[in-house]
């Protein structure tokens, strides 16, 4: 009985929620996206040229189609009313209250700066691309 009613919630839980973990990515089942979510996402520093290249030449689940996110595939993932220091969906394992770069650049200096989330205030900022940050991919489902 106590399994029966585990089971029960489980299944409640997850077809309640917009997003699942399934392995190595968390899937928004309303923007239709997949995230990475490995030990990567956590280890991996790369200025914003980097992180471009390192999510178009990501293989990873059987898919090799990832993009460094977007300021607005990023609002997605966002959750205010976490309590802790990282305002990110609760599906996500891997995940730092630091810079995670997006693949969005401004005009300032000749677009040598790019925008970034830090996931402490959920916020955006821009600084010089050539700066390390995380990195953390996408894609969308097909």
């Amino acid at each position: 009985m106590k399994i029966l009613t585990l089971l029960i919630f489980f299944i409640s839980y997850s077809f309640s929620s917009n997003f699942f973990k399934n392995g190595d990515y968390v899937i928004d089942k309303v923007h239709n996206l997949y995230w990475q979510d490995t030990i990567d996402n956590i280890n991996i520093l790369k200025n914003q040229e980097g992180a471009v290249e390192y999510c178009e030449n990501l293989y990873s689940s059987g898919h090799s189609d990832w993009v460094l996110p977007t300021r607005e595939q990023y609002k997605y993932i966002i959750d205010k009313t976490r309590k802790d220091e990282k305002l990110i969906n609760r599906r996500f394992e891997y995940i730092l209250s630091d810079h995670y770069w997006t693949s969005d650049r401004t005009w300032r200096n000749f677009y040598r700066w790019g925008y970034y989330i830090h996931f402490k205030s959920a916020t955006f900022y821009y600084e010089n691309k050539t700066y390390p940050k995380y990195v953390r991919c996408v894609r969308e489902a097909k």
